[in-house]
Formats: structure tokens, sequence, C-alpha cells
């Protein structure tokens, strides 16, 4: 496990094309939120709640300056957003580096791949809202249950995400129940660095790497993707 880590952390630093999609996810999500308060300010300038018109423009200000915060606050789940766009393309580069020899990935149906974004995304904002009420509370053993919760939905997050390209969900679903304790460790792996600033940008382009090695050598293991395609 931590072999694949420091794989995956390499490759993050080294590939072109898994930087690449770390700085569209930088650069779109920094446009949306130097857009968004605009956008608010705009919108509510055309909403009139007295006759005073400084009311009305102080309401405007604030509106955007209440989006900018609630952008700033939920950035880490705005980037990782906009980088599950992407993160097909980060496990296609692990496995064509570190796994040649597999069949090209099956086609997920449209609903699948919706549905799949979304529920990223949703984690995300979750996890990234409950990481903020952390740092307010005092450590112990809230730590403690962000740890163990956040390392389960990481790990069973991840872990769909990659499946998908490569078995139908009945058959990723009975890989987890079979391998579960490996994705698990994984997303407590990932876990703790959500909750440093900045770093916890990284962490869908580094999971999704991180979890395509994990899968691949949970599969070989489980008879479902041959033993000789996953590295050691």
């Amino acid at each position: 496990m931590p072999n694949a880590f420091r794989l995956a952390l390499q490759q993050m630093t080294s590939d072109p094309a898994i930087r690449r999609v770390l700085w569209i996810s930088f650069a779109a999500t920094i446009a949306l939120l130097l857009t968004l308060p605009a956008l608010a300010g705009w919108g509510l300038s055309f909403v009139q709640i007295a006759n005073w018109p400084w009311v009305d423009t102080t309401l405007d200000v604030l509106g955007g300056v209440a989006v900018l915060a609630l952008g700033i606050l939920l950035f880490p789940a705005i980037v990782g957003a906009v980088a599950g766009l992407f993160l097909d393309d980060v496990a296609q580069a692990v496995e064509a580096r570190h796994y040649p020899a597999l069949p090209p990935p099956r086609r997920q149906r449209i609903a699948e791949m919706i549905w799949g974004g979304l529920r990223f995304f949703l984690l995300l904002v979750a996890v990234n809202l409950v990481a903020v009420g952390i740092v307010l509370i005092v450590p112990g053993v809230n730590l403690l249950v962000f740890w163990l919760v956040n390392g389960y939905l990481l790990g069973r997050e991840y872990f769909e995400l990659v499946a998908a390209r490569h078995v139908e969900p009945a058959a990723a679903r009975a890989l987890w129940r079979e391998r579960q304790g490996r994705f698990f460790i994984a997303g407590l792996m990932l876990s703790p660095i959500l909750l440093v600033p900045v770093v916890n940008l990284v962490v869908p382009v580094l999971g999704a790497a991180f979890m395509t090695h994990v899968f691949h050598r949970a599969a070989g293991t489980a008879g479902r993707v041959p033993a000789g395609r996953a590295a050691g």
C-alpha cells in the first residue's frame, strides 16, 4: 500500500497528463470564484427590497461577498468537482504507465457517469464542510471520527470511480465486499490530507491515481484482472 501511494505521488508530480488535470482544475476554480460574486451582484441589482438605493446597493455588495466567502470555504470541493471531470484521464495515465497490458476500459452509460460525478461532488462538499467544522472544535474524538468516517467514504468513492472503468456495477460490489478492508485503508491514508490547507487541493487527483494502483492489485488478487497485469 505505501508503495502504491509513492508511485501515485511520483506520477502526479512528473506526468504532464496528470499535471494538466491539476492546472485545469485550479484555473477553472479560480475563474469561477472571480465570476460568481460579480454574477451574484448583477442578479441582486434587479431585486429591490427597500425604497432607499443605498440599502439595495449594500445588499448587492454583501451578496457578492457572501458568495465569494462560500466559494472560498468550498474551494477544495470545487477544485475536486472540476478535477472529477478528468479523473478518468488520471486513471488512464496511471494504467498506461504501470499496467499497459490491461484491455481497454469498458464503456460507461451516460446515466452512470452523471450519477457518479454528482455523487463524487456531493461527497466532496460534505467532507469539506465537516473538515471545516472539525477545525473549529477542540481536537480529540472528533478528529478520530473524521478520520474513520471519511476514510471509509473516500475509499468507497475512489474505488467505485476506478472500478467503473473496468467492471460492471455488480462485479464492483462483489470486489468491494471481498477486499473492502484494503480500500478502507487506502481511504484512511487520504483522509488526513483533507485537513491540510492547500495540500488538500490535490486529493482528488492523488486519490484517483493511488486508488488505480490499489484497485488493480486487489482485482488481480481476486482474479478479476489477471495477476500478471498488476504491477508489484
